[in-house]
């Protein structure tokens, strides 16, 4: 599985302004819906929130991987948003975050969603790649990185 190949250009904003984690979800899922990759962002919504209830969704340095299993995701994608300054949300290492890659995956029943996160999670232990996501300016380097 190609990290690259499953994060849609349009869905990558970088140096944005929230307050909120909610902000951030609902512009992440937002951007999503209107490049076809999810068809009810409600219904996405509730999935990730659903998901964010269970456990944190926050890792360590400032990264965070919130992810929704749903009948309405059209294709498994990733969405990422590094924000200007970071904001509060549940991490394992109780920081703020500042890089959030959110996962739209399809409920097929299959291990997508495990194999993303897998690969994702494996990428982002290294702390250099990490690091790098702090000096990132275009979507080109994003894509480097993965």
């Amino acid at each position: 599985m190609d990290l690259k190949e499953l994060l849609d250009e349009s869905c990558i904003a970088m140096d944005v302004s929230f307050q909120q984690k909610a902000e951030v979800l609902d512009a992440m899922t937002k951007n999503l819906y209107e490049a076809g990759i999810i068809n009810d962002k409600t219904q996405f919504r509730k999935a990730v929130e659903y998901r964010e209830s269970l456990s944190e969704t926050g890792l360590e340095d400032g990264i965070a991987i919130p992810h929704g299993v749903h009948a309405c995701v059209n294709r498994a994608a990733i969405s990422y948003v590094r924000l200007k300054e970071p904001i509060k949300w549940e991490s394992i290492d109780g920081k703020p975050i500042q890089h959030v890659f959110l996962l739209a995956i399809p409920e097929s029943g299959d291990k997508t969603h495990i194999r993303m996160l897998s690969q994702l999670a494996t990428m982002l232990m290294q702390k250099k790649a990490r690091e790098a996501l702090n000096r990132i300016h275009t979507r080109q380097e994003l894509y480097e990185i993965l």
